[in-house]
């Protein structure tokens, strides 16, 4: 399957070095020596979100507001739901990937649309600033650009456990 997917920075064997560092050393003695096995490469879904903000800033004079426009990048991860803002869109490559290295999405793309503008709508209403205004008043939110990316996992079975680290 040709996807966008970010690139790999973190080979397989510093992946299994880091896992080793942060298994305690009584938990390897206690468990017999278990080692690190099953080191897989797995890719995690991501929503790049770009929303357009139209917004009236509130002035002294009633009749001279200004209308502005504002663009937020939402980035969200579609297995667990986390987002967050980000500056600009990470950097991606066409890659061929593997059906069965990818993990599905528990989350549809409307309610993640959904939730992230409710998010942005609670987060301006308390205090919340964009660049520059101190007092604004939201007119319209839109979204402008809805793009999947896909990023690396490296992920281990240790006794049970699956711990993930970024690749």
């Amino acid at each position: 399957m040709l996807v966008e997917a970010i690139e790999i920075k973190i080979k397989r064997n510093e992946a299994i070095k880091y896992f080793s560092k942060k298994v305690p050393i009584m938990s390897k003695i206690s468990q017999f020596n278990k080692r690190i096995r099953d080191v897989e490469l797995e890719y995690i879904e991501f929503k790049v979100l770009n929303y357009e903000i139209i917004s009236r800033s509130k002035s002294s004079n009633c009749f001279r507001n200004s209308i502005k426009k504002h663009n937020i990048i939402m980035l969200v991860n579609t297995y667990n739901g986390y987002s967050e803002s980000i500056e600009s869109p990470p950097i991606t490559g066409k890659r061929y990937i593997a059906k069965s290295c990818i993990r599905k999405a528990r989350t549809k793309d409307d309610y993640v649309i959904e939730i992230v503008k409710n998010q942005i709508i609670n987060f301006l209403g308390k205090g919340g600033v964009l660049k520059n205004s101190d007092k604004i008043e939201i007119q319209d939110i839109s979204i402008k650009e809805v793009k999947t990316i896909y990023k690396p996992y490296w992920t281990v079975n240790f006794a049970g456990k699956n711990l993930l680290i970024d690749a």
